[in-house]
C-alpha cells in the first residue's frame, strides 16, 4: 500500500477481500483488493449492485430451502415439535417474501 492508498470500509464484490482506493495525480482513482481485482469507480458500483442482488437472492433461497426441509423432516419429531417447526417455517416464508419485495424495489447504482 502506498501513501496515496486508502483502505475502504468495504470489501471486494467478487472475492470479499479488503478493498482499497488507489489514486495518483496522473491517473483516475481505482479500487483494488488483495487478490488483485481492480475496479474503476463505475465498475465498482456496478459490481457492488450485483453483489447486493446475489446476496439477497441467496437469502431467499436459504429461507425457502429451510421450509422445504422442515416440511420433509417434521414427521420425524413429536407432534408438538413438528407443529413448532411448521410455525417457524411459516415465518421463514414470510421473511423470504419480504426479501423478494425488497428485490423488486432494489435499484442498482446508476453512473450514466
Amino acid at each position: 500500500m502506498t501513501e496515496s492508498d486508502k483502505l475502504l470500509n468495504a470489501t471486494c464484490p467478487e472475492c470479499r477481500g479488503p478493498l482499497r482506493e488507489s489514486s495518483s495525480p496522473e491517473a483516475p482513482k481505482d479500487y483494488l483488493c488483495l487478490v488483485g481485482h481492480r475496479y474503476s469507480a463505475g465498475a465498482l458500483l456496478s459490481a457492488h449492485s450485483e453483489a447486493q442482488e446475489k446476496a439477497l437472492w441467496a437469502a431467499v433461497v436459504a429461507l425457502e430451502e429451510g421450509v422445504n426441509i422442515v416440511r420433509d423432516a417434521a414427521t420425524e419429531f413429536t407432534p408438538e415439535v413438528a407443529e413448532a417447526l411448521l410455525e417457524q417455517a411459516k415465518k421463514c416464508l414470510a421473511e423470504a417474501a419480504l426479501i423478494r419485495d425488497i428485490l423488486q424495489r432494489l435499484e442498482p447504482f446508476h453512473t450514466r
